[in-house]
């Protein structure tokens, strides 16, 4: 989804260091009738600090998948041909894709490809997500994963809330873009004023960067795959929620802003519980990726589903690629071996 053009040309434009980043592209025949692959690239000079060339799929910091875009009629031909584009125009030691889902058409795709080359796929990176799994009712699915304390203590922070103000939830739902720039200010001033801003990892951070944000929420709106959520205390939004829906799949919940002065209020966790009402009673999407970090303190309490994810790392026709991965591989294993010990 985020290589598709209304999200990869603003980050190509925006983020991507001039000469750093290519786009390869991967046609059925030479007459370039049928585009069956596509993928932005990244060389660089070093491999897990070892000096070696290596090449993966570019990831800017708000890409939270890499699954290139593969015709699915042509899926292992287009593979066939990034893989041997690789060997034979790139110099690449070793080869890179990360933030995979592990249990995808891709993947199984990949294990084909590499499996029937006798090449190397080490998947020693390996991790899960958040997923919101939809089938059910919003008020099924709260009450079936959330014990009865803690919707009580949901309810008393909201209660708390409301004697401070009046309290309203919005939702911007998909193709319907009223006031998109007021929704997109009060996204990118909350998330800038927060941790993000301090970490100056917020979309709002440096011109570039808001530049991306701002093109990125109204390509998507143009597109009908923009969904917001915004929770305000008279009248001032103090929550956030940027979400994607993907034309061909699910959902991606990009991003969640919050005015930290209502922190003892977890305004985060308020609207985040709106969110699982509004996907699953509003919605025909049947899953939402939360694109969050392994073990997030939040959402993994919130959400019960998991989706498995992988970056792949795949040997080439270099004579040191194999022995390379293999070091690296038995080096990883004896790390987490040693980190198991002293834990």
């Amino acid at each position: 989804m985020f290589y598709e053009s209304w999200a990869l040309l603003p980050a190509l434009e925006t983020l991507a260091i001039d000469g750093q980043i290519s786009v390869l592209l991967v046609w059925a025949d030479a007459s370039h009738s049928v585009l069956t692959g596509l993928i932005p690239l990244a060389h660089e000079r070093t491999y897990q600090k070892c000096p070696a060339t290596h090449w993966t799929n570019w990831l800017h910091l708000h890409c939270p998948l890499g699954t290139p875009l593969v015709h699915r009629d042509h899926a292992e031909s287009t593979l066939e041909a990034l893989l041997g584009w690789l060997d034979e125009e790139s110099g690449a030691m070793v080869f890179s894709l990360s933030k995979i889902p592990s249990d995808g058409a891709f993947a199984r795709s990949l294990q084909a490809v590499t499996q029937s080359q006798g090449r190397m796929l080490d998947d020693r990176d390996h991790w899960e997500r958040a997923l919101l799994q939809g089938g059910v009712s919003g008020e099924e699915y709260v009450t079936t994963h959330h014990s009865k304390k803690k919707l009580k203590e949901y309810s008393r922070l909201r209660r708390r809330l409301e004697d401070l103000g009046e309290l309203e939830f919005q939702t911007l739902r998909p193709g319907k873009n009223g006031n998109l720039h007021q929704w997109t200010r009060d996204f990118l001033k909350l998330e800038g004023n927060g941790w993000k801003g301090r970490a100056l990892t917020a979309m709002s951070c440096n011109g570039g960067e808001r530049l991306f944000a701002e093109s990125l929420i109204h390509n998507a709106a143009e597109r009908g795959q923009l969904m917001m959520l915004r929770m305000s205390l008279d009248g001032e939004p103090i929550a956030v929620k940027l979400n994607f829906i993907s034309a061909t799949e699910g959902a991606f919940a990009l991003k969640i802003a919050y005015d930290e002065q209502f922190a003892p209020f977890s305004p985060g966790v308020l609207l985040e519980l709106e969110n699982i009402y509004t996907m699953l009673d509003e919605t025909h999407v049947g899953w939402m990726d939360s694109c969050a970090i392994p073990n997030h303190p939040m959402i993994d309490r919130l959400w019960a589903g998991r989706r498995p994810m992988v970056n792949y790392h795949i040997s080439t026709r270099q004579a040191l690629s194999k022995p390379l991965l293999h070091t690296m591989h038995l080096l990883k294993t004896a790390y987490h071996y040693y980190k198991g010990i002293r834990l």
